[in-house]
């Protein structure tokens, strides 16, 4: 009948992108979201998400190390390569009290030691209460939360939560 290679191409699509330093990132430009990652989309707002507040609806392209890094252009895959990143474009770790919008916190599973997830402070709210915006995955949406309220949070992992500035 069809072929799906004449249909939506046999080639995964990249960009050219490095650090500042001008190491290259790998990277994939995601197709949009089918209705299959639409349902997953809105069954992890149900489940994690109450006091989630949406920004953009489920869309393709990036993931959330694409959203920090690369302006919403493409999906950063491959999360041993974020250190790199995070040296060569001056980022520094700080305290979760001296994060300010901008800032950047990073979802860690301690037991493996293994980034999950990258998020952007946006706001500081009640009680110094840290809010950020996340996109949980290449195909999900963009969504603004309370920084421990996640998509983790009873999948038995024991999450650990790094800030990280580009600031001075």
């Amino acid at each position: 009948m069809f072929e799906v290679e004449s249909l939506i191409g046999d080639e995964d699509r990249s960009l050219a992108l490095e650090t500042r330093r001008g190491r290259p990132i790998r990277n994939i430009v995601e197709r949009e979201p089918g209705d299959r990652e639409r349902r997953l989309y809105e069954l992890i707002r149900k489940r994690f998400g109450a006091q989630w507040v949406n920004r953009k609806w489920a869309c393709g392209a990036y993931n959330c190390y694409g959203m920090v890094f690369a302006s919403r252009r493409t999906t950063i895959e491959d999360d041993t390569q974020i250190p790199d990143v995070l040296g060569d474009d001056g980022y520094c770790k700080i305290s979760e009290d001296e994060a300010v919008v901008g800032d950047l916190v990073f979802y860690r599973d301690r037991g493996r030691g293994t980034l999950l997830h990258v998020a952007v402070i946006t706001r500081r709210a009640e009680l110094k209460a840290l809010h950020a915006l996340s996109k949980w995955y290449s195909t999900s949406g963009e969504d603004e939360h309370h920084i421990r309220h996640h998509c983790w949070t009873d999948q038995g992992l024991d999450v650990e939560l790094e800030f990280w500035t580009d600031r001075p």
